[in-house]
């Protein structure tokens, strides 16, 4: 599984451009960000791929639920947003309910501007309920965990104020 895991990584890191991986975070926002979340290529973007705006939303859940289990501190206070960079993502398989990987930033902004930025590039898959699950591990059984965020809504750090 560690060799699997590296695997995904180095996938993940490829998809990210190598300016974002360096720079300050893009300020594209999500009005002019593509809305496929992934390059238009047969073998890493099928048609199933979720939307830019889908991930950007799930990733966003994402953190918030780390945060308010504090297994992430945002920087910034008070916190006034959080919103993810433009995605770069990329299916580990061609067939429909195959695993994918995404790349990008997630920004904490705080009142005075001033943000916070987490680089992530985790595994995902989507849910028979359609909702989008991210990897977590394995259990004691060596069976794959994944786990769905909960709402940004119903987060104690994000909840819109």
């Amino acid at each position: 599984m560690l060799v699997s895991t590296r695997l995904l990584l180095a996938i993940a890191a490829s998809l990210l451009p190598l300016s974002g991986a360096i720079a300050a975070p893009s300020t594209q926002p999500a009005s002019t960000a593509p809305a496929s979340s992934c390059q238009d290529d047969a073998s890493r973007c099928p048609a199933w791929m979720p939307s830019q705006a889908e991930m950007r939303n799930t990733i966003a859940d994402h953190f918030c639920e780390l945060a308010d289990q504090g297994r992430i501190q945002p920087r910034v206070k008070p916190l006034v947003r959080v919103e993810s960079s433009p995605l770069n993502c990329g299916a580990l398989g061609e067939q429909a309910g195959s695993n994918f990987v995404c790349g990008g930033e997630m920004r904490f902004v705080g009142k005075g501007g001033e943000m916070d930025t987490i680089t992530f590039s985790p595994t995902l898959r989507r849910e028979e309920d359609g909702r989008i699950a991210f990897y977590v591990g394995n259990d004691e059984e060596g069976e794959q965990v994944w786990r769905v965020p909960a709402p940004r809504a119903t987060s104690a750090t994000c909840a819109e104020r």
